[in-house]
């Protein structure tokens, strides 16, 4: 019989890998695609896992080795150069993978974990056909709507890999996982590997990669998994509200805009994020008046959003100043005030209210 074992949260008892940069993981995955025409045999999973895992000298020279074969099409080349790095590292299945610390659910895992493929009543690769695999995929995975025993979730979840690395649902969850211990940047290659692996059936694999993405940095990878949600699963309003929440960091907001209203028709029912950010791209496209009726619907729920007060703040203003309406202009000298980091404003925001 098969238990979670219930480990202590204790932060000195974690386990801490060497984790190199999370684009050359991907870079390192699309040249052994490439290569080897796919994933059997290959062992992608393990052989990059162990290269993540690794600290050794000359990784800068490998990336930079990978970079130009890859761009020059001789990926042999590139392939040898890797190997030799393997040859010296410890296998992958000597690392014990347990995660000791928790945090707390997001809007969008608690989302999540209410799906039928949290349910566990599908998985878009072939599940093991024995009866451990079986039980303890649908173990792992009542853990992880629990969240809870998530140390042992992740020793279920690499075991299932080790058995089959082209088991893309398992990989997943390991990335699950890794994010519900408070590790989001190991979470992101796991998430892509298990995206490749599926090949564009999963909106789960595209929103959890492209969420963990934004919020490690990866802005790029984040966009570019959000386009492919609007593109496979156009019926959903999450890859068009990405590419809104993502136009706030690259800066085409006429284009975030546009696909902001195509989310918001989407939902089945109101969505308070989806009026917020609206009033955000809004205020940046300088629709001022009608960014304010959407600040106003929401207000209530982002009162303490510096980045939302802070664009109502000039919405207010240019409203006010174009009516010289000076209790407007007050109002909006108010919510300027109720920031606490202005710092993070934006350009346009800090200028209007330099004075202050």
């Amino acid at each position: 019989m098969i238990f979670c074992v219930k480990y202590r949260r204790n932060r000195s008892h974690r386990i801490h890998l060497n984790v190199i940069d999370v684009q050359f993981f991907i870079e390192i995955i699309e040249i052994l695609r490439k290569l080897f025409g796919g994933t059997d045999n290959m062992h992608i999973f393990e052989r990059c896992g162990e290269i993540r895992s690794a600290n050794f000298p000359d990784q800068a020279v490998l990336q930079n080795s990978l970079s130009q074969a890859s761009s020059q099409r001789k990926l042999p080349k590139a392939a040898g150069a890797l190997y030799d790095i393997f040859n010296k590292i410890p296998s992958m299945k000597r690392i014990l993978f347990i995660f000791l610390i928790l945090f707390s659910f997001t809007k969008i895992y608690s989302q999540q974990t209410q799906t039928d493929y949290f349910l566990g009543k599908r998985t878009y690769c072939k599940k093991p056909p024995d009866e451990r695999s079986v039980k303890i995929y649908d173990l792992g995975l009542r853990c992880i709507r629990a969240n809870e025993y998530i140390g042992a979730a992740s020793k279920i979840f690499i075991e299932l890999i080790e058995k089959d690395n082209n088991f893309c649902d398992a990989i997943f969850l390991a990335g699950v996982t890794f994010r519900l211990s408070n590790m989001e940047k190991e979470a992101v290659p796991l998430y892509y590997l298990a995206d490749s692996l599926a090949q564009n059936r999963s909106i789960e694999f595209k929103q959890n990669l492209a969420t963990s993405s934004l919020r490690i940095g990866n802005v790029k990878l984040s966009r570019q998994k959000y386009e492919e949600m609007t593109k496979y699963f156009p019926e959903s309003p999450e890859g068009f509200y990405g590419i809104g929440l993502t136009s706030l960091f690259i800066e085409d907001y006429a284009n975030g805009l546009d696909n902001i209203n195509i989310a918001e028709k989407k939902y089945y029912s109101t969505n308070k994020d989806c009026q917020s950010l609206k009033a955000v791209l809004l205020t940046m496209n300088e629709k001022y008046e009608d960014a304010i009726s959407y600040f106003q619907k929401v207000e209530s729920n982002f009162k303490k959003d510096d980045n939302f007060l802070g664009c109502y703040a000039l919405s207010l203003k240019q409203v006010g100043m174009k009516k010289s309406d000076d209790e407007m202009i007050n109002k909006s000298k108010r919510y300027y005030e109720k920031v606490q980091n202005k710092n993070g404003l934006p350009e346009i925001v800090k200028k209007a209210f330099k004075e202050l």
